[in-house]
């Protein structure tokens, strides 16, 4: 639908209402903007009230698209209101920031009178669709059959049968736990959940344990119902009470006057019952469904199956009764692929369609339903390797077209017809990258910021709000997390190959993105989203990109110098330009005239340096430079008002990482100007200790990064960091290695700090991070104390991660009984004097995993290392080969890591710069 178009229009409104109500408006414009608003107010009615209907004829098409184009016109002209309005204005003094306004005015007077006419135009489509269809121009839905109840059931596809039989494969393991549970004996009532993304077989594979006899055959009476997004809680309790009267051949109850929540309660009074809820969608259901049953001791059970994580967790009796179905493992996926694809030949395939087989399951990801229907689909088709080609070429317009198919589409439309705009917004944008991209999770968050999904709300900020929703479609298992951060949260993410085919269609239809060299845009289609990919170097000449609100150069190999060019200046609403990784070596100086910018995203280019002209970008809240060659920004950075997250500096590591591997940038006095700072890394403090003072004015940090500091810039760093209530992030490293990192007492330390990095010389840690009760991670490098830190660190409640590189010269490190509770990562670096390394009983109960490196005078293992239990891995880099030799097999040591799964040594070839011997020493048969 357009609702995606007609709500961007409608924020738009909002956000600028204040610059509106500014400015001397003709009364006719006034008016406009009035009649423009009252429009999208109906409109956002009619799109909700359509988007609950899944099937829709090809002339409603049509006026959804006249709606769409129509909204994006509307925020076209209130975005060149933005651009032709005074900007915040980048002038100090009064008398210069007059002439300013004055000379704004006599060169944008005309394009904002113009915009008067735009305005009319928009009144007058308006009016000719209200004239040719009188429901658009109030809001209210086409005809559709009668409800006697508005919640009535409304029509949803129907669950694919292509997965309800008892082929299903994989998932044994949770097979057999989800079996255990079920008929465990315990008597009091007993909820499991079964959760997993859209076509994971949830329903499948509960239905291939439920219908066994021998589980049904332990229960009274059972039932099983699809509860759906909309539905009625008095049918639902009907079809319940009938099914399980039925299978206890018994007639329904007579009416006795109660209502049928009540009947059932009563009629499972006693019974020991099983029941499934098929396909519960939030918490509110579970609420009103879960009153309906009897809390007896009869070993009763209840099992629901839902696509959200939270919703599991909620319905579930405990966690160990949430089992989530993520995606079959590729031997399983290739047998289920190859029972489909090949009925007819025992499941087996022809040798010339092995190499295509696989690359075509492996576009699958692993989801049941989608191999299932591929598979049935080419069951179908001729067994030519050029016709399996052809399939696999164009598998997305396949998912999209082929009516056997159509089961992948049906099971994600629910779910994305389940979201509210704005998260249909955020789930549409992961069009945007190719196949197989993992989106950074920050990355994410600060363009659905600039993009105006997400705006600030109360005391939430907006990328609070943007992390929210990246949260809501975790859980809702719509996107898929590609890895984690130390702490469990999600550090990459992306959208399974299926799913991207299902948004990469819906963005076409949506008009949401156009994606080059493979989209076939017409020269009238209004792009907003611009994804620039692969091996396109030229862009068509014959298309407008003046509307174009925000473009990406994703995995290019190269570009066309003068057609790029060419194409930034036909821009002029962008609010994102992110060339992340792009072959682009100088700052584009067309960039500077598009005064709404909001993101712009250098990171891994070889640009050099920024232009002064930067401070045109009165808007811009994005800057990220990391891993570029800029090496100082220009003063005039510091008019940016409001710019929220300022990232720049250059990460060279080969193999150690040594102390000068981080370089950071100079910056110029009036940083302290940007108040709005969210995020600085990493700031190169050298001489200028006026910069430390600056940072007081930044109070709403919450990521801090400074490099070269000096001796004597104590009492100024430490008052700097005591105004940062909020910050969560410090990254401090003194000027070089031998340099001191003074670092006094502070009376009211950063307590919601979380991540701390302290590299260079320390004469003793500071006692305030022991009160850091919210700290998770702790780096101390190049420190070379006198005393071990252990002592002050080790009642730390929440540390999960330590990091220890050469920052203490003693001879022992002793880990205390019942200290460092809930550490998971530790790494051991550096130390040229340390022998010996004790871990006291109770130690590091939770210690997942250790690595050591380049400690010569270590060469036995650390005494008591046999009471963690829990370590899975353990990594060892260029340690003394006595203490390697004792690690094998047969070595003295051996029983000392003999429980842990994994163990890899890695060591430097001599005379050969980067290159590692590797010596695998885990047993064999833990794998």
């Amino acid at each position: 639908m357009a609702e995606v178009a007609v709500f961007g229009a409608q924020l738009l409104i909002e956000i600028i209402k204040p610059l509106l109500s500014s400015l001397s408006l003709e009364e006719d414009v006034k008016d406009g903007i009035t009649s423009m608003k009252r429009w999208l107010d109906s409109m956002k009615g009619y799109m909700e009230e359509q988007s609950s209907g899944l099937e829709r004829g090809k002339w409603l098409e049509n006026k959804v698209e006249q709606v769409r184009d129509i909204a994006y016109d509307i925020e076209d002209v209130l975005d060149e209101f933005v651009l032709h309005s005074p900007p915040y204005t980048f002038h100090n003094r009064q008398f210069i920031r007059q002439i300013h306004t004055v000379a704004h005015t006599v060169y944008h007077g005309f394009p904002i009178r113009g915009i008067s006419e735009k305005i009319a135009k928009i009144k007058t489509s308006i009016d000719d669709m209200r004239s040719q269809h009188a429901f658009l121009s109030t809001g209210l839905s086409s005809p559709r059959p009668s409800s006697s109840s508005t919640n009535m059931v409304r029509s949803h596809p129907p669950v694919s049968p292509l997965l309800l039989d008892d082929e299903i494969v994989g998932y044994e393991k949770e097979k057999k736990i989800f079996t255990d549970q079920l008929v465990d004996g315990e008597k009091r009532l007993v909820a499991l959940a079964v959760a997993g993304p859209a076509g994971s077989g949830k329903t499948a594979f509960v239905k291939n344990i439920f219908c066994k006899r021998g589980i049904m055959g332990r229960f009274d009476c059972h039932a099983w119902v699809h509860v759906s997004q909309h539905f009625e809680a008095e049918e639902l309790f009907v079809n319940m009470l009938k099914q399980f009267c039925y299978s206890r051949k018994e007639p329904y109850p007579i009416d006795d006057g109660t209502n049928t929540q009540t009947k059932l309660h009563k009629y499972l009074t006693g019974k020991r019952f099983i029941v499934v809820l098929d396909d519960i969608w939030s918490q509110n259901h579970w609420d009103v469904i879960k009153g309906g049953f009897p809390n007896a001791f009869h070993g009763s059970r209840i099992i629901v199956t839902t696509r959200s994580s939270n919703v599991a967790s909620v319905c579930a009796s405990s966690i160990r009764h949430v089992h989530i179905l993520n995606c079959l493992e590729w031997l399983q996926a290739l047998t289920l692929f190859y029972r489909k694809a090949f009925p007819d030949n025992d499941g087996q395939c022809p040798p010339e369609l092995k190499g295509c087989s696989e690359r075509i399951v492996k576009r699958c990801e692993g989801l049941p339903l989608a191999i299932v229907a591929v598979g049935g689909a080419l069951a179908r088709k001729r067994k030519l390797p050029s016709v399996w080609e052809k399939f696999h070429d164009s598998l997305g317009c396949e998912i999209a077209s082929d009516p056997n198919l159509s089961a992948i589409s049906n099971a994600l439309l629910l779910g994305y017809m389940d979201l509210s705009t704005n998260l249909k917004s955020c789930f549409l944008y992961f069009s945007i990258f190719p196949e197989d991209y993992s989106v950074e999770r920050g990355r994410l968050i600060r363009l659905w910021v600039a993009e105006q999904f997400a705006v600030g709300i109360n005391f939430q900020t907006a990328e609070e709000v943007a992390e929210g929703y990246l949260d809501e479609l975790i859980q809702r298992n719509l996107v898929h997390v590609s890895n984690y951060d130390f702490d469990g949260t999600p550090r990459n993410c992306r959208v399974l190959n299926p799913v991207l085919n299902f948004v990469t269609h819906k963005c076409k239809y949506e008009n949401f993105a156009s994606i080059f060299p493979t989209e076939n845009t017409s020269r009238n289609q209004k792009i907003r989203r611009l994804s620039v990919r692969n091996d396109c170097t030229h862009l068509p000449r014959n298309i407008d990109f003046s509307g174009v609100r925000s473009m990406f150069l994703l995995s290019l190999v190269e570009t066309s110098t003068s057609n790029f060019e060419k194409v930034l200046r036909e821009l002029k609403l962008t609010r994102v330009l992110d060339f992340q990784g792009a072959p682009i070596s100088k700052f584009p100086k067309d960039i500077t005239h598009l005064t709404l910018l909001r993101h712009l995203n250098f990171r891994g280019t070889k640009i050099k340096s920024i232009p002064s002209s930067i401070k045109k970008l009165s808007y811009l809240e994005t800057l990220d430079l990391k891993q570029t060659d800029v090496k100082e920004l220009p003063k005039e950075i510091c008019h940016l008002h409001n710019l929220r997250h300022l990232m720049a500096y250059k990460r060279n590591v080969e193999s150690y990482v040594v102390f000068d591997s981080v370089q950071g940038v100079k910056i110029h006095k009036g940083i302290g100007k940007l108040t709005d700072l969210q995020a600085l890394s990493l700031v190169k403090v050298g001489k200028k200790v006026k910069i430390l003072e600056e940072l007081k004015l930044l109070t709403k940090l919450r990521k801090l990064g400074l490099t070269g500091i000096r001796r004597g810039y104590g009492n100024e760093l430490s008052a700097s960091i005591e105004h940062k209530p909020l910050l969560t992030t410090l990254d401090l490293c003194s000027d070089t290695e031998e340099e001191i990192l003074e670092l006094g007492e502070m009376g009211k330390p950063p307590l919601k700090l979380q991540r701390l990095h302290l590299k260079g010389r320390l004469n003793q840690l500071p006692t305030w991070i022991s009160s850091l009760d919210n700290l998770l991670r702790i780096g101390l490098k190049w420190s070379k104390m006198q005393y071990s830190p252990l002592q002050a660190l080790q009642r730390l409640p929440n540390l999960i991660e330590l990091e220890l590189v050469d920052c203490y010269i003693g001879g022992e490190l002793i880990f205390e009984a019942s200290s460092f509770k809930k550490l998971k990562i530790l790494l051991i670096e550096d130390f040229s004097e340390l022998h010996t390394i004790v871990i006291r009983n109770g130690a590091m109960p939770d210690l997942k995993q250790i690595s050591l490196h380049k400690c010569p005078m270590v060469t036995i293992s650390p005494l008591g290392m046999n009471n963690l239990a829990k370590v899975e891995e353990l990594i060892l880099r260029d340690m003394a080969q006595e203490f390697i030799a004792r690690l094998r097999m047969n070595g003295e040591d051996r029983a000392m890591v003999a429980r842990i799964p994994l163990i890899h040594s890695f060591t430097s070839r001599i005379g050969h710069q980067y290159s590692w011997s590797f010596e695998n020493l885990s047993d064999s048969s833990s794998h």
